[in-house]
This record gives structure tokens, sequence and C-alpha cells, in this order.
């Protein structure tokens, strides 16, 4: 009797452990933004941040989890591991999302009911699920899916691959542009020197060369200009010359502190682009100190 009492404490006991292990595994990170506070919760513990400003982004971690970016008020860019699981739930009110093209098909990356993403951007094959509402998305990979679930509200996604948006209107799904996107102008003003997005005018630039929205991705480098046939080089060594639009130019996966790219012609003010190095992020530029491009997010 005795021996059938302590088999049945232990077998008890057994899933006693089982239980706590389990319930300890499905300990989940959350991030949510409430006006300017950022708070990264993983059902134990909670984190907050007092925002720079609402833009996030997110990339795989060194032990093979979700990292998350973004910048600070106080202590500038900050990038948070999410431990080592692959999915994250994302809410309230964000300005701009970034997936990273190191989030591929094995991470989730989900969207509350109550998360309201303006501009979502999506590089790699990552799957997006999204309960809430989202006014844009870019998805630049064949491989990412996005699914709108019942009662999420998504305004248009443009894809490279249409098939892989389910949950949604065929008129809601687009063929892919590169973001943002750019809009003809009306006669009043220079086509050059203005594009047309979201229901404003916005001037370009104020390089001589019209050198804009600069997004680095690691081993290459996006950036708009106004002028073909400009020089393009990479640490001094010329790379290649530019068309008139959108321009994108390989680096190389080896990356420095001191990375630097021109673009120079002649008669036009030589714009210099300060990237440095890289880590698994979406990064854009603006002016600072002087200095025309410099890292900002």
């Amino acid at each position: 009797m005795m021996k059938k009492t302590m088999t049945m404490l232990l077998t008890a006991a057994m899933i006693l452990s089982m239980s706590v292990t389990a319930f300890a595994a499905e300990a989940k990170y959350s991030v949510s933004v409430d006006d300017d506070l950022l708070t990264v919760n993983n059902g134990e513990t909670k984190a907050t941040y007092q925002l720079e400003d609402s833009k996030l982004s997110l990339s795989k971690s060194n032990d093979g989890g979700i990292a998350l970016s973004f910048r600070t008020e106080d202590e500038g860019g900050k990038k948070v591991t999410l431990g080592e699981q692959k999915d994250v739930s994302i809410s309230g009110d964000i300005d701009y999302l970034n997936i990273s093209q190191t989030l591929d098909k094995d991470y989730t990356i989900q969207l509350d009911e109550d998360a309201d993403i303006k501009e979502l951007y999506s590089d790699g094959n990552a799957q997006i699920k999204v309960d809430g509402e989202i006014s844009r998305a870019y998805l630049s990979s064949n491989g990412a899916k996005l699914t709108a679930n019942s009662g999420s509200d998504v305004e248009v996604v443009y894809a490279k691959n249409k098939n892989s948006v389910k949950g949604l209107l065929s008129h809601r799904v687009k063929s892919y542009v590169e973001p943002p996107k750019i809009e003809s102008v009306s006669s009043n003003y220079d086509y050059d020197r203005y594009y047309y997005y979201d229901g404003r005018y916005y001037r370009r630039s104020d390089s001589d060369l019209g050198v804009s929205n600069v997004y680095d991705r690691g081993s290459s480098v996006r950036f708009y200009c106004d002028v073909s046939g400009a020089t393009v080089r990479w640490n001094g060594e010329k790379i290649g010359t530019t068309t008139k639009g959108t321009n994108t130019f390989d680096v190389g996966p080896n990356r420095y502190w001191d990375d630097k790219l021109t673009i120079s012609k002649d008669g036009y003010e030589t714009d210099t682009i300060y990237l440095g190095d890289y880590y698994d992020d979406y990064h854009y530029y603006s002016y600072r100190d002087g200095v025309r491009y410099w890292r900002v997010y």
C-alpha cells in the first residue's frame, strides 16, 4: 500500500513539475507603445522606456531570438533582446515598424487588436498576423506572409508576392513599390525638388544632387537621387553611377565603423553619407552637426 502511495505521489510531483515547466515556457514577450512610453513585458518582469519617437525595428538577436531596437530621449539608440522566443506581440500606436530580413519564416510578429501601425516594412520572410490596424505595409520579400484576421483593418499592402497576403480584398493588395510611395505633383512645384506623400508636399532634400530617403540594409545601400550620372564611391573606391530615381548599390558583407559613401558630380556639391558598422537593423539618415547624413536609427 505504501509503495503504491509513494508511486502516486511521485507521479503527481512529476505532473506538477511538467505543468510548471510548460507554464514557464508559455511566457511570451509583448511590446506596447502608449504615447511616448514603450513597455516590454515577458509575463514576469516589465521594463519601460521613454521614446524619442514611435519607430521600432525588429531583428534577429545573437541567441536566435528577437531583438527590438528603438531610440530613447536620454540614451539615444537602444537594443533589447526579447529572450530566445521566435514570436512577439505588438500593440499601441506606432508610426514606423521595421521587420529585418534576418527574421525568416520561423518568426511570427503578432499585431494585437489595439495595435495601430502607420507604416510597416518587412524585408524578410517573417509571418505577420494582424488583429489590429495598418495604414500601409510594404513586403519586399517573395516569402513574406501577412494574414489579416477577422476584425482587423488593413488599408493597403504593397507585396512582391500578392499571394502571400491573406484575409484582404484584392483591391487592398497591390504590387510592391519602393517606400515611401511618391505621387505626381502639381505644376506649381518643381518635380525634381518636391514629392507628394500622404496628402502633403515635401522637399526631397537640401542636397544639390537631390539625395534623400537613404536606407542602409547591411550589404547594400539604397537612396533616391535627382541627378543621373553622379559617381558613387564606397570608402573612396568607385562602385557605380546614379540614375535619376531610386538607386541600390552592393557594398559587401564586411562593415566597419568608418564606412563612407560619397556621391559626386561636376557642378554639384558632393554628398557624404557616413554609414558606419551595421547590426542587422534598418537605418535611415538625416542632417546633423554640420554633416549632411549621419545614422539616426
